[in-house]
């Protein structure tokens, strides 16, 4: 690979994962305009020819990736504790069949898997969802260019190209922005922005080349104002606004991004010194093995102070210099009849591991310290849900909603056992309501006839951002007419929408007060549950880490109490200005202050109040309780 595209892999490959949405594209434009130089290069004219193309990539990618992939799996297994192993394994079996990045695609479609696939979730294969992407373009690039070699000049080509780089960001722009991040054909354009800059270059040299385009100096009617070197510098300058510590809108960095990438291919120079910097170029040679390596290595050993920072660094570089001299470049030698038994081997051997750690209990076995092992196995029991692990959740029966919709969006339905009083009670909501669900119910005791609940996918009970939470908002509309509870109870992890700034007739705030007022005809009391702090996803996991490996440094976890309030200012504002007859927002975040800091977890037993889905625990619905008895108190004597 020559020095200069070395240069942008390099770059791409030292880039932290933070910059992942604004760093891939480079690494996919580049790979593109590579294939597309090795594929007009070599003539596709046979099934044989396609096959070529495909070993030669295989060859250059497979044997270092599954070998690290061998050595990632050993490694989670050693260094990260037990409750972290479920997750990998599904990664690591996902990344053996280079389809990690529709095992992404999956979990994020989920509203209980979601974090799985977090950056947070010390998840050691997510970096490979790229190579994926990748390899799947692999797959399928041959046939592009078999399809583009039959148009006869390079005119037609990049005419071609500019077409599937155009339709395909409309596509993109268009779907879901989760889904269209991880899915290849909606990352073709970014490929395709790579096959612009070839095709570009190549008309380019064939003007300059060609000796009947060479005239006497004539004076030009317009001339443009860019000379190459000038294009090339804006296109880095464009570049350079990723390491801006300001988040700016994707949707419009990443088409820019893409293309000046693009444009800097397309003025490459042997002659520009950064370009062609030898160590910048050796940088380059090892970035595939820094892509495997550093990832896993930054996800193991958290950097959390400057040694650790520095340890990482040196670890990366190291291991990335060996592996790339002592295995990647002995492999890249061998012939086919040697490399495809090599290969196989290393493919039985994840196989054999794959099987171990899921079924040899005794000798992958985590083993914790004295001083931890008992704090560990109570957290752990509070990693599943709390609605699934309560006392009494045997108490509420599972009903069908009777509703058009799609049932993975209905989290739970149902009533729970009858009680002795007069009033009806139901909640409506989110997650949320299956959280604190029996919590409040404990308060009433038995003093309640009936007690409905109502928890769907995007929930808000007052309000709704996009088609999904108004489908929601609907029903739980359509259930409080139907069933008219004398008190409704709306719980809620509220969206990130309700926390923009407020505009001058607000459509939140109006479309809490219609649908209040809705709810108001049919209920005597509402009772609403006021913000709550963003917690941090996979706080759980977090905080068994730094139990097990940080533990002077876990006070670090409480939440800043400033910054949280900053964050739902908004929200709290918009709850303020809601009129109203019948309701009233109720809050529990104060019972979990201390100073300027919301705690996170119990002190005198370490116990986390929040799991790692962004739900209280049993330990941190317990803090609630004085609250939740309070409301129930004013119920009964006011209702």
């Amino acid at each position: 690979m020559p020095a200069w595209d070395s240069y942008y892999i390099g770059i791409h490959i030292s880039s932290v994962p933070k910059f992942v949405c604004k760093w891939v594209p480079r690494f996919f434009v580049i790979s593109g305009y590579l294939m597309a130089k090795n594929l007009t290069k070599n003539e596709l004219k046979t099934l044989n020819d396609i096959a070529q193309f495909y070993y030669r990539r295989f060859r250059r990618i497979l044997p270092l990736y599954y070998f690290i992939v061998f050595m990632i799996v050993v490694m989670v297994h050693l260094y990260l504790g037990d409750y972290l192993w479920d997750n990998n394994n599904r990664y690591s079996l996902a990344s053996l069949f280079l389809v990690t990045n529709q095992l992404v695609i999956h979990d994020q479609e989920d509203y209980f898997k979601e974090f799985q696939a977090s950056a947070t979730s010390v998840n050691v294969f997510l970096h490979l969802w790229s190579l994926s992407v990748e390899m799947q373009f692999y797959l399928l690039v041959p046939f592009i260019f078999f399809g583009l070699q039959h148009l006869k000049h390079d005119y037609l080509k990049l005419i071609a190209s500019c077409l599937i780089t155009l339709f395909g960001f409309i596509a993109f722009a268009m779907i879901l922005p989760k889904f269209a991040f991880n899915f290849m054909l909606l990352r073709l354009w970014q490929f395709s922005a790579g096959f612009i800059a070839l095709f570009w270059s190549r008309i380019a040299k064939s003007i300059c080349d060609n000796p009947k385009y060479e005239r006497e100096p004539t004076e030009q009617i317009f001339k443009f104002p860019f000379a190459k070197n000038d294009l090339l510098t804006l296109s880095l300058t464009v570049l350079a606004i990723c390491f801006l510590p300001s988040e700016l809108n994707v949707m419009y960095l990443r088409p820019i991004v893409t293309m000046a990438t693009a444009v800097i291919i397309m003025c490459k120079s042997q002659n520009n010194m950064m370009l062609s910097f030898n160590t910048l170029g050796y940088i380059g040679d090892i970035s595939y093995v820094l892509y495997l390596v550093h990832w896993p290595l930054i996800a193991i050993f958290v950097p959390y102070s400057p040694q650790t920072y520095i340890f990482l660094t040196v670890t990366t570089l190291l291991s990335s210099i060996i592996l790339h001299h002592i295995f990647e470049q002995k492999y890249l030698k061998m012939d086919w009849k040697t490399l495809v038994p090599f290969l196989f081997v290393l493919i039985m051997g994840n196989v054999v591991l794959q099987s171990s750690v899921r079924r040899d209990s005794t000798f992958w076995n985590m083993t914790y310290t004295d001083d931890v092992k008992d704090i560990m196995i109570s957290n752990k029991a509070q990693i599943e849900w709390s609605w699934r692990t309560e006392e009494k959740r045997d108490e509420c029966v599972e009903e069908p909603i009777g509703e058009e919709i799609d049932k993975l969006s209905v989290f739970g339905y149902g009533s729970c056992k009858r009680g002795n009083g007069s009033l009806s009670f139901m909640l409506i909501g989110n997650s949320y309501v299956l959280s604190f669900r029996n919590t409040l119910r404990e308060q009433f005791g038995q003093n309640y006839s009936t007690f409905r609940y109502s928890s769907i996918s995007q929930g808000y009970g007052t309000y709704a951002d996009n088609a999904a939470s108004r489908l929601s908002l609907e029903i739980a509309k359509r259930q409080v007419a139907r069933y008219k509870p004398d008190v409704l109870f709306i719980f809620a992890r509220y969206s990130p929408s309700i926390r923009d700034p407020i505009q001058e007739n607000d459509d939140y705030i109006q479309q809490m007060n219609e649908n209040i007022k809705f709810y108001e005809k049919f209920v005597k009391k509402i009772y609403i549950l006021g913000s709550h702090p963003l917690y941090r996803t996979n706080f759980l996991s977090i905080f068994l880490q730094n139990v097990q490996h940080r533990r002077d440094d876990i006070e670090s976890l409480h939440m800043n109490r400033r910054e949280a309030d900053k964050m739902m200012i908004n929200v709290k504002k918009r709850f303020k200005l809601v009129k109203c007859s019948k309701c009233q927002f109720f809050d529990v975040t104060h019972l979990f202050v201390e100073d300027n800091k919301y705690l996170m977890f119990d002190r005198d037993q370490m116990l986390s109040y929040v799991d790692n889905t962004l739900h209280l625990t049993h330990s941190g619905l317990k803090v609630t309780v004085p609250e939740l008895k309070r409301v129930a108190k004013e119920v009964m004597d006011s209702v």
